[in-house]
């Protein structure tokens, strides 16, 4: 049941979600950035989820700017935690 609510929620995810929620999180990101991550969140969500994200996060350090990388590493620990606590 909650991985149909969360497949869902993933599914109508925009590229302008992933803006405003980088922009709340004080993160500036380039249309590319929002491209990448897009494709990854979308692709990937079970392994971000579940798995174990460490390729895909190499795939990603060498797309994104250091800066957006790093608070997106940080963001994605903090995110992972709230909802590991929920469980």
């Amino acid at each position: 049941m909650k991985e149909r609510f969360i497949q869902n929620y993933v599914n109508h995810i925009t590229k302008e979600d992933i803006l405003l929620f980088a922009q709340k999180n004080n993160v500036l990101l380039k249309k590319e950035e929002v491209d990448i991550l897009y494709f990854h969140l979308k692709k990937n969500w079970r392994v971000f989820l579940y798995g174990n994200p460490t390729l895909i996060f190499t795939t990603l350090k060498a797309q994104l700017s250091p800066t957006t990388y790093d608070k997106g590493i940080q963001l994605f620990y903090e995110m992972k935690q709230k909802y590991q606590s929920l469980l």
